[in-house]
Parts: structure tokens; sequence; C-alpha cells
């Protein structure tokens, strides 16, 4: 026998064994099958409720941000007897 035979035959049998073992622990395996489900939607509605309150985080603090010409300074002048004496951006 070849190589490649061994291992077919040994992954045929290890199925058959599975398969009977399945149908003798249907029930368990089924609360398992719904276990297994139910945590997956749970962790499915965790991750999206999660994307959802980090994409609201970061558009309020976009919100938060002044826009740029707020923070805009006018330069200063300083006049005295008609001569500038001062002028600079305070």
């Amino acid at each position: 026998m070849a190589f490649t035979n061994i291992i077919l035959s040994f992954f045929e049998m290890a199925a058959i064994v599975l398969l009977i073992v399945g149908f003798i622990n249907e029930k368990k395996i089924a609360a398992f099958e719904a276990k297994l489900a139910r945590a997956i939607k749970i962790h499915l509605r965790n991750r999206r409720r999660r994307k959802q309150r980090e994409l609201a985080m970061a558009q309020a603090k976009i919100q938060m941000r002044a826009p740029a010409d707020v923070y805009e300074e006018a330069p200063v002048i300083s006049i005295t007897n008609g001569k500038i004496i001062n002028f600079n951006v305070a």
C-alpha cells in the first residue's frame, strides 16, 4: 500500500467512528451547536457595538475641535505720536 492510501483509509475510519459517536450523542451535539451559534451571535453583536462606539467617539472628537480659523490672531500695532512703535503678533 502506498502512503497516500494509508492516510486515506485512516481518515475514512475516523469519519465512520465520528459519525457513530455523533449518532450516539446526538442531543449533546445539538446542544453544543446551539450554544456555539449563540456565542458567535453574541460575539458579532458585541463587535458591531464596539465598532459603532469607536466611530461615535471619533466623530465626537472631530465635532469638539474648533475650526482652524478661530485660532488665527490679528497683528497688534502700537502707534504713539504718529510713529509705529510695536508691530508684533500677540
